[in-house]
């Protein structure tokens, strides 16, 4: 099927719900994802899907067995492979015409410059929070609007965007040093030990205290299981549509969605009481 004709045969059941002008203007979007696991994983695929036209994925990481329980591109078959060539195998699979670009890396200050200019948006779903730093801090510099997220055991998550006129990453977080350079060890490691918090105030919501003891004395990973991925990447995924469409999104910053499977309202838009959210309790 010719190019044209298969695109608006792909995408006709979202016409009704998004008009054909915002549909044009996903198959003109320009996409860049960070990290290609649980949460950017199932959201390169759902861009395929949607008929996004340009998606770049960014992800240093090879698959392995433990991924299989939530990434949607882990398979048997993937295993051992780079998580950016199995994303452009499988994305092309899904829309032959799709534009793209898949970088086996790690972001840091020194590359993300290079990899994010020339999108439309930015996904963040990467692990650590430095690496989220710099990825929100740039886009901002670059006047493009970003989703973030993050998820915590047993079952929450947490997504908001981020727009270059409004509040920042590192403020509507709390995140200390906002503006320094992360070449500095001993700011990159406070930013980092955010986590440790966040493990032990998880333990507060139900998760093993054995857990957050070996993730602080680095024995054990973050826990995740695949609804709170995919939940989280749905969310993040709604967010990235409504900006690219020309929507209003269900949480600019710093309101929130905030995911809690083990309450009466697993799912809930708030604003921060105090303005800004405490990072150690996402």
């Amino acid at each position: 099927m010719e190019m044209d004709s298969f695109y608006w045969e792909m995408v006709k059941k979202n016409i009704g719900v998004y008009t054909t002008e915002e549909q044009k203007r996903l198959k003109d979007g320009k996409v860049i994802i960070f990290g290609l696991g649980g949460v950017g994983g199932m959201e390169a695929i759902l861009c395929a899907r949607m008929g996004i036209g340009h998606v770049t994925g960014v992800d240093p990481d090879e698959f392995e067995v433990s991924n299989i329980n939530r990434q949607m591109l882990a398979t048997v078959h993937s295993l051992g492979k780079s998580k950016a060539a199995t994303a452009e195998e499988v994305l092309q699979s899904i829309n032959p015409y799709i534009s793209i670009r898949c970088v086996q890396a790690n972001v840091d200050e020194d590359n993300v410059l290079e990899l994010m200019k020339g999108h439309d948006l930015v996904i963040e779903a990467v692990d650590d929070i430095p690496s989220r730093v710099i990825i929100h801090r740039t886009a901002r510099e670059l006047g493009i609007p970003s989703v973030g997220m993050s998820g915590s055991p047993p079952t929450r998550g947490f997504v908001s965007s981020f727009f270059p006129d409004g509040i920042s990453y590192e403020t509507a977080l709390n995140i200390p040093g906002a503006g320094e350079k992360l070449t500095n060890e001993a700011l990159r490691q406070e930013i980092a030990d955010i986590k440790k918090a966040r493990a032990w105030h998880s333990v507060k919501e139900g998760a093993p205290k054995e857990w957050a003891e070996d993730f602080c004395e680095g024995k054990a990973g973050w826990i995740i299981t695949p609804v709170r991925a995919h939940l989280i990447s749905l969310f993040s995924f709604h967010e990235a549509v409504q900006i690219l469409t020309g929507r209003e999104p269900l949480a600019r910053a710093p309101k929130g969605v905030l995911i809690n499977l083990d309450t009466d309202t697993p799912v809930k838009v708030t604003t921060p009481p105090d303005g800004t959210w405490n990072y150690a309790t996402l």
